[in-house]
């Protein structure tokens, strides 16, 4: 008989001593009798005669319960040791299948007698047959190699339970890590007899990759290495140098692993999206150009139709040729776009060189900042300069209103005459109403006092100069105050609990602040228009144009696109107190996100856009409403991935890898199950026993 526990035998054996310690010291233990007082002892005297003559057989069914339940407990020791019939030949082994699930796997070049295969789907069927091979005595492994290695099951003999986790497998969107997948298969087959590990995968890995790897063991005596600044009479200074020097922190130790290789894949030809993006020009930005660039991963000409979609509509068009391994950068520019999704694909054309096998990189997506037309109030008593400087900014639509006006019906002119909507933004010029606009309204105030400030203020301050500006917020991109004047400003107290941020400070007083509240956004700046020489320069309508921005969404000129399977680390503007997000993927799929020092981080698995989710924690839970959102895009953006040449021969550390062989056949019937139904046959007796008052 043969034990497969994966624990060893000191471990199991300790657990069942233990086990049978606890239930014989249960037993020992007596319970403490009721005291009962009598008259007449003489009336039980016969009960007592019968008791004693009884006594022996009550111990002995007291014993009979005992080793009835140590015998359940050595069974069920028994059974989660997998005990087999039959001895396992000394020729089995332990497989690591690696089964490739990269962004190249999705080719579609799997079988030439079957052209729409994808290379993933017949490694699926090469890595099952490779199950189905396994003799009696074998166990396997299946580990999933992307960007990550990710193990999909334990050592086991159970061929339905491997096919079933083989064809549950998807492949994701992006590269894969080989050094990282075969350090993790050789450190689950450490200590294992006959160790081997299946590579199952087109081989369209890098050169480093595959040179990341080390056959021999590392030798214990090698030399110690130079260490600059360690006493040479210091001996665990130079066993620390020795150990160092006997150890390729580079390379992956496979020394005494078997590794083989089952390729798929038939055809190199591919041509795909190496980047793209766009950026809205700070002029005018209600236009944009764009920026893509294709490469022809082939050996053979390509041609190709590059398409340029805004949301669903096509507004580019042009045809591309390219030679074998030429890489051509296109920029278009003076796009009009109104969606802030910008899609790049490349459609087949008919002929020679106008197809590939590898559709995912065909296709690449890049975000705009959104641009919408806003309408803003301005509550004023006729400041020509801060009206003049708003005519800057082309895409808004302004009206007017006094103090007076707006404080006699707050509810009324907050609504466009025109749309008989709310305004998307009010800017108060020197007045701070008892009455605020409502959210989603933005608000702006220039000089808020008083008890209906909306910002804390803690003192006047005369006479200040700007000395901090905090330059990553989008109000204060490009602006300068470092020379401007003031005749005095108002000192807001901060409250970071609400989200608050300063925007400028004098010798760390704020004397402008922002913050998000209830889905829109507050900046209040502490001076008077009418106190400053501030509205004689030009950073004051560049203040008023990224306060507008930050108002719409329109920050910045240019949003990142990020490669799939990287670690993103994203800084969420303006929002406090998250520990997490909901991430939203392509497909739809949500998953949560950690939140650490107002930065997401993510890694992302799919091309497409993503979204980002920010729900306010409130006591009863998350709110059903997202107070932001974010989106992220996607792209293959991987040239080896994009080099879908497959090998049919891979090669590791300059070792060409071979076939796995004909696997031994050895006969074994699995025995834990007829245990566990002797467990449950006892445990039916113990009942019995029990119930009818044998054992007790």
């Amino acid at each position: 008989m043969t034990w497969l526990t994966p624990l060893a035998a000191r471990t199991v054996g300790l657990t069942a001593l233990v086990a049978a310690g606890l239930i014989v010291i249960a037993y020992l233990l007596k319970m403490r009798r009721r005291r009962f007082e009598v008259p007449f002892s003489s009336l039980w005297k016969r009960v007592l005669e019968q008791r004693d003559a009884n006594a022996l057989w009550r111990q002995l069914r007291r014993w009979l319960s005992l080793l009835l339940t140590l015998a359940i407990v050595g069974l069920v020791v028994a059974a989660i040791q997998a005990p087999t019939l039959g001895v396992t030949d000394r020729r089995a082994r332990n497989v690591v299948i690696l089964l490739d699930t990269s962004a190249s796997m999705r080719a579609t070049d799997g079988d030439p007698d079957r052209p729409k295969l994808t290379r993933f789907a017949r490694a699926q069927e090469r890595a099952t047959a490779l199950i189905d091979a396994l003799g009696g005595g074998d166990q396997a492994m299946v580990m999933r190699v992307d960007a990550q290695a990710t193990p999909l099951s334990r050592f086991a003999s159970d061929k339905p339970v491997l096919r079933k986790v083989i064809a549950d497998v998807q492949p994701a969107d992006t590269g894969a890590d080989l050094p990282r997948a075969l350090s993790a298969a050789a450190d689950a087959l450490r200590g294992r007899q006959n160790p081997m590990i299946v590579v199952v995968s087109d081989g369209a890995y890098s050169e480093l990759e595959r040179g990341q790897v080390s056959w021999d063991p590392p030798a214990a005596d090698a030399p110690p290495a130079e260490q600059p600044g360690a006493p040479d009479d210091d001996p665990e200074a130079t066993a620390r140098a020795r150990s160092f020097a006997a150890t390729e922190l580079a390379a992956v130790d496979l020394s005494g692993i078997d590794v083989r290789y089952l390729g798929v894949g038939s055809r190199a030809e591919n041509v795909g999206i190496a980047a793209f993006n766009v950026r809205r020009y700070i002029a005018n930005k209600a236009a944009f150009e764009v920026f893509v660039e294709v490469q022809n991963f082939g050996s053979e000409p390509a041609r190709r139709q590059l398409v340029l979609y805004d949301g669903e509509t096509a507004i580019e068009t042009w045809p591309i040729e390219l030679a074998p391994g030429e890489r051509r950068r296109e920029i278009k520019r003076e796009l009009p776009g109104s969606s802030s999704q910008l899609r790049a694909t490349l459609r087949p054309v008919d002929g020679p060189g106008g197809t590939d096998p590898f559709p995912l990189d065909d296709e690449a997506w890049a975000l705009m900042p959104s641009r919408k037309k806003q309408h803003v109030l301005l509550v004023t008593k006729d400041n020509l300069y801060l009206e003049g400087a708003m005519l800057v900014y082309d895409n808004i639509d302004i009206a007017k209103a006094t103090p007076a006006a707006y404080d006699a019906d707050p509810a009324g002119a907050v609504l466009d005459p025109a749309t008989k909507k709310p305004f998307d933004v009010v800017v108060f010029d020197d007045h701070t109403p008892a009455v605020i606009p409502p959210p989603p309204i933005n608000v702006l105030w220039f000089h808020p006092d008083g008890a209906n400030s909306p910002f804390a203020i803690r003192s006047v301050l005369p006479r200040p100069r700007i000395t901090e500006v905090t330059d990553a917020h989008p109000v204060m991109r490009w602006v300068t105050l470092s020379d401007t004047n003031f005749d005095s400003a108002n000192v807001f107290a901060i409250d970071r609990a609400k989200g608050e941020v300063a925007l400028a400070a004098s010798v760390r007083d704020p004397v402008a602040v922002a913050r998000r509240d209830n889905g829109r956004k507050l900046i209040g700046f502490g001076w008077s228009l009418g106190g400053t020489d501030l509205v004689l320069r030009v950073a004051f309508p560049l203040l008023l144009v990224n306060s507008l921005d930050w108002f719409a969404g329109d920050d910045s000129d240019l949003v990142t696109t990020y490669a799939t399977g990287t670690r993103l680390r994203i800084p969420l503007d303006g929002l406090v107190g998250l520990r997490e997000v909901t991430v939203v993927d392509p497909a739809g799929h949500k998953g949560q996100a950690p939140v650490v020092d107002g930065v997401v981080t993510l890694a992302t698995h799919a091309v497409g856009v993503h979204q980002i989710l920010a729900y306010p924690p409130t006591p009863d839970g998350p709110s059903p409403e997202p107070i932001a959102s974010l989106e992220v895009a996607t792209n293959l953006a991987s040239p080896v991935e994009s080099q879908i040449a497959p090998a049919t021969d891979l090669t590791l550390g300059g070792r060409a890898l071979a076939a796995p062989p004909t696997f031994a056949v050895s006969a074994r019937r699995d025995l834990w199950l007829y245990v566990v139904l002797a467990v449950v046959l006892l445990l039916c007796v113990e009942w019995i026993t029990y119930h009818r008052r044998i054992t007790v």
